[in-house]
């Protein structure tokens, strides 16, 4: 049973992060040219702006596939801990972390998408 919940868990996760990197393929041609630094071309064609501005998020979600790696974790922990008081506890604890985690991630990408286009556009 616990071999058929990691074998289609790891489908699932694999399957979204096809998605996430699909989607933020699509968007990320679109952030690099915009903002104050738009004429300071760098090495690689593209603007000092929309470089850490993809750098940034492309950090932000891999750190958010990762939380939600261990919030499935977490799950299927709270799942198969079959009453046990102290195995659900910790795959709680483990799930209450990981939203968190996601959380803090989806604030991130709306502070550091604020910082680059309204603070550093007016400096």
């Amino acid at each position: 049973m616990l071999k058929k919940i990691a074998k289609y868990g790891a489908s699932f996760a694999a399957v979204s992060q096809a998605f996430v990197v699909a989607a933020y393929a699509q968007t990320a041609s679109s952030l690099i040219g915009s903002g104050a630094f738009s004429n300071q071309a760098t090495a690689g064609g593209g603007t000092l702006l929309g470089f850490i501005r993809t750098t940034l998020n492309f950090g932000i979600g891999i750190a958010g596939l990762i939380a939600v790696g261990f919030l499935v974790f977490s799950g299927i922990q709270y799942i198969t801990a079959g009453g046990d008081d102290s195995k659900v506890q910790k795959a709680t604890a483990g799930i209450t972390y990981s939203v968190v985690g996601l959380i803090i991630c989806f604030v991130s990408v709306l502070i550091v998408n604020f910082v680059l286009t309204e603070i550093l556009a007016t400096a």
